[in-house]
C-alpha cells in the first residue's frame, strides 16, 4: 500500500469509529487533543488497526496518537506480521 492509502483507510477507520467527519481527521490530528479520543477508543483503534494493515500493536506513548505517527508506523511495519516465521 502507498502512504496515501494507508492515510486515507486510517481516516476513514478514525472518522468512522469516533464518529467524525472524515474532514476533521488530517495527518496532524491528535486523536486524544483534537477528537477527544478516551483510552478504551485508542486501544480499539489500535486493534483495528492492527487487523486492516496486518501491523503490530504500536506502543501507547503520546506521539503515538497523531495521525502522520500512525501512518508512518503501518508503512514501516505492513506485512510484518505476514512475514514472522511460526
Amino acid at each position: 500500500m502507498t502512504y496515501d492509502e494507508i492515510y486515507q483507510k486510517a481516516r476513514e477507520i478514525i472518522a468512522d469509529y469516533l464518529r467524525v467527519e472524515e474532514d476533521e481527521v488530517h495527518l496532524e490530528t491528535d486523536l486524544v487533543e483534537d477528537l477527544c479520543a478516551d483510552s478504551i477508543a485508542l486501544v480499539e483503534l489500535g486493534f483495528k488497526f492492527s487487523e486492516v494493515f496486518l501491523v503490530p500493536m504500536m506502543d501507547a506513548r503520546p506521539e503515538s496518537f497523531v495521525l502522520k505517527n500512525i501512518v508512518d508506523f503501518v508503512k514501516e511495519n505492513i506485512n510484518v506480521k505476514n512475514n514472522v516465521k511460526s
